[in-house]
């Protein structure tokens, strides 16, 4: 009974080997061999464009609620600017390294200078096509603000700035407000 249990397994893995074996060779651009072709073949969709698989027709849904991407921890403050400035610390207060401010810098060049400008004078290049003024971040207004009003408002956004939230991941937030006091101070 075991010897044919052996040859049997023995047969088997032979026979796998055998359908496997011509998946391993150089094959130029011929495609793999499709089993289940659903899992080959699937539909590219294009963001925001008309797609009629869906009931509203719009390609890029909503995600289902109660669900997080990998990695990403919820803002819990909402809109709610006052109790995020008693609640937040910036945990870069102070330190104004070669190091945090680099990172500050590169989001901010990347996210922030073109409304606000590189110096934070509120000309960048799309100012200028802006209805409503782009503040300046160097003005006595936002020089007054705590780091975590700064903090919350690349956040969530604030008047026709939409947040950042996606754009500025949360640890580096606080190296822009860090790099935005650098240019205050420099004013």
């Amino acid at each position: 009974m075991k010897n044919s249990i052996t040859k049997l397994t023995l047969g088997a893995t032979l026979m796998v080997g055998l359908v496997a074996l011509p998946g391993c060779g150089p094959r130029g651009n011929e495609p793999n061999i499709e089993i289940l072709q659903d899992m080959m073949i699937q539909p590219a969709v294009k963001a925001q464009r008309q797609d009629d698989f869906f009931k509203n027709g719009i390609s890029e849904q909503v995600p289902p609620e109660h669900t997080a991407p990998v990695g990403f921890t919820p803002y819990k403050f909402g809109y709610n600017a006052d109790q995020a400035e008693k609640e937040l610390k910036n945990p870069y207060a102070g330190q104004m390294t070669a190091d945090v401010l680099n990172v500050g810098q590169k989001y901010f060049e990347t996210n922030c200078m073109a409304c606000h400008g590189m110096k934070g004078l509120g000309d960048g290049p799309v100012s200028l096509k802006m209805p409503i003024k782009v503040p300046a971040l160097v003005s006595e207004k936002v020089t007054k603000w705590s780091d975590a009003r700064i903090y919350h408002t690349i956040s969530m956004g604030q008047g026709v700035m939409g947040s950042y939230a996606s754009h500025i991941p949360q640890a580096s937030r606080w190296q822009v407000v860090n790099y935005i006091r650098t240019l205050q101070k420099n004013q």
